[in-house]
């Protein structure tokens, strides 16, 4: 006889589903399921995302009870410093002014002084080379100008400085050289106080001190005062194959600010004989200085120069890439990838004054001056000048 065999079920809903009253309750525990989701979305989901939608942090801490609760003050946008400058709105075509010189077709290293232009002008000479032979004196707030007939032995009369006493130049031979003349404003009386064999030496005044950078040797270079009055020259700093002396000097009418044999910046009150290093930790090359701030370039004008601003703190840049830069009264104007800037150091704005479509070259600033070359089309000089408010 054969045994019967049987097998027991491995699930465990085999008599629940036997049950008649089986699909009812499935029904029943279906519709609470779906009744526990629903609460729980209205209860913590949907709160959650409004508050989400409106700012609130999920994780803010709530209003104690018994306490009156007060809302959350809306944010309050932070004022940008550069809308209080006239420059924000400022139209570039109507404060933007050419200046035109009819009796010279060029001129040549600008100079800001008392609200006046002083530029070296000239012409082409006969044997092809510009040739600047009279300083001319424009006054941008009549759009006149003026010349003085200065002493010009050789060449070209270069590099103007300017004060209210002297007018010093560097009277230049066409390759070079020359001498270093001095014009007395108050007697109209010119005189050389010092011949030049090799370069263009580029003369600051320091009151009534001329200072200059001179090539004296085959790898030497000095750095040379003399005063005005009495012709007494002296040596400041020797330079032994240092190319610190391809650094000019510059002065804010009492200082003198160079850059010492060692690569150092240095200011030198020559009145007091108070001389000072001023710690930078970058290089330093020509350093300007207008008595409030003092600036410099860490590189030879060019895409590896940084615009450095010494401050009470330390050192802050300002731009890279920078190929010159000018100091005025409240701004440090700069030249990058030719177009020209203007930098507030009082709150750190900075705006372009380079109209669209055109390219600039920076001359020169001072007071509240920006100058520069329009270089846009290249077969034409075209200086122009601005007022920075």
């Amino acid at each position: 006889m054969k045994s019967e065999r049987r097998y027991r079920g491995t699930g465990g809903g085999g008599r629940f589903n036997r049950l008649r009253i089986a699909p009812y309750l499935q029904i029943l525990l279906g519709l609470a399921i779906l009744a526990g989701t629903v609460w729980f979305l209205a209860r913590f989901v949907y709160p959650l995302s409004r508050n989400l939608a409106q700012g609130i942090s999920p994780f803010a801490t709530p209003t104690p009870i018994g306490a009156t609760p007060v809302p959350t003050p809306s944010p309050s946008p932070t004022p940008d410093p550069a809308m209080d400058h006239p420059l924000y709105t400022a139209d570039l075509t109507t404060a933007q002014h050419e200046i035109v010189i009819p009796e010279y077709q060029y001129l040549a290293d600008p100079v800001v002084y008392n609200g006046m232009i002083y530029f070296a002008a000239g012409n082409y000479s006969t044997d092809g080379m510009s040739s600047f032979v009279r300083l001319c004196i424009y006054d941008p707030a009549s759009d006149t100008h003026s010349f003085l007939a200065l002493p010009v032995q050789y060449k070209s009369l270069r590099f103007p400085a300017v004060n209210d006493r002297w007018i010093v130049y560097l009277d230049a031979t066409a390759n070079g050289g020359g001498r270093l003349v001095a014009y007395n404003r108050e007697t109209e009386q010119s005189f050389a106080f010092k011949t030049v064999h090799v370069g263009m030496p580029k003369p600051v005044l320091v009151g009534d001190v001329a200072v200059w950078i001179e090539r004296t040797g085959q790898s030497r270079d000095k750095l040379f005062a003399c005063d005005l009055n009495t012709l007494e020259s002296v040596t400041l700093e020797i330079y032994d194959n240092s190319v610190a002396a391809l650094s000019s000097p510059c002065s804010d009418g009492e200082t003198l600010c160079y850059v010492a044999p060692g690569g150092e910046l240095t200011a030198w009150t020559l009145a007091t004989n108070e001389k000072r290093v001023i710690p930078t930790g970058t290089k330093v090359h020509d350093p300007k200085t207008n008595g409030t701030y003092l600036a410099y370039l860490t590189g030879n004008h060019g895409e590896d120069s940084e615009l450095m601003l010494v401050t009470d703190d330390g050192v802050v840049r300002v731009a890279s890439g920078v190929a010159e830069f000018a100091i005025g009264d409240t701004f440090i104007a700069y030249n990058r990838y030719d177009r020209n800037f203007v930098y507030f150091p009082a709150d750190g704005t900075t705006f372009c004054t380079t109209r669209r479509g055109e390219e600039a070259l920076l001359l020169t600033a001072g007071g509240n001056l920006l100058v520069w070359m329009d270089v846009t089309w290249r077969d034409k000089d075209i200086s122009e000048f601005m007022v920075i408010e």
